[in-house]
């Protein structure tokens, strides 16, 4: 009976840390991967931003107005289209570190962001990402994010 527990407490010390950095490692690798994805739109890099994605990704955008909040949906291939047709420098960037949640092959990013074209800002809200791993790689699955024009901090 002692041993036993012994071999069961070796295999939890031992199995522990490796578990530990594999989160770690997920976890990184999921910020990356959105990070990637603003990279990508940045540099109009059509076929990096689609590799981010994906087939069947969607989009949800919710926009506040004077009426309230509406809701824009997106397929990744009409969400690609409007993004690449931009003519300016975009860039979207997190303004704090998000919150990264990784369990098995699913994950979710989530933070404040705001949202420039040639340097002038347009927007901030919140990016809520949903990634799914395919095989070693994590993909986004779904995004959605409020566009917010007023109130955006300095």
């Amino acid at each position: 009976m002692v041993a036993l527990t012994l071999l069961a407490l070796a295999v939890l010390t031992v199995a522990t840390p490796t578990s530990a950095a594999s989160v770690v490692d997920d976890t990184t690798a999921v910020r990356a991967a959105v990070e990637s994805w603003f990279s990508a739109m940045r540099s109009k890099d059509r076929a990096a931003f689609e590799s981010h994605m994906l087939p069947d990704a969607t989009f949800i955008t919710l926009r506040d107005s004077a009426e309230g909040w509406t809701r824009v949906h997106r397929t990744r291939k009409a969400l690609t289209d409007m993004l690449m047709a931009n003519t300016g420098t975009i860039i979207e960037r997190f303004t704090a570190p998000p919150t990264v949640q990784v369990h098995g092959p699913m994950a979710t990013v989530w933070g404040a962001y705001d949202f420039s074209v040639d340097g002038k800002r347009q927007h901030c809200g919140v990016d809520g990402f949903d990634l799914e791993k395919d095989g070693d790689t994590w993909k986004i699955a779904s995004a959605r994010w409020t566009v917010e024009p007023k109130g955006c901090p300095q």
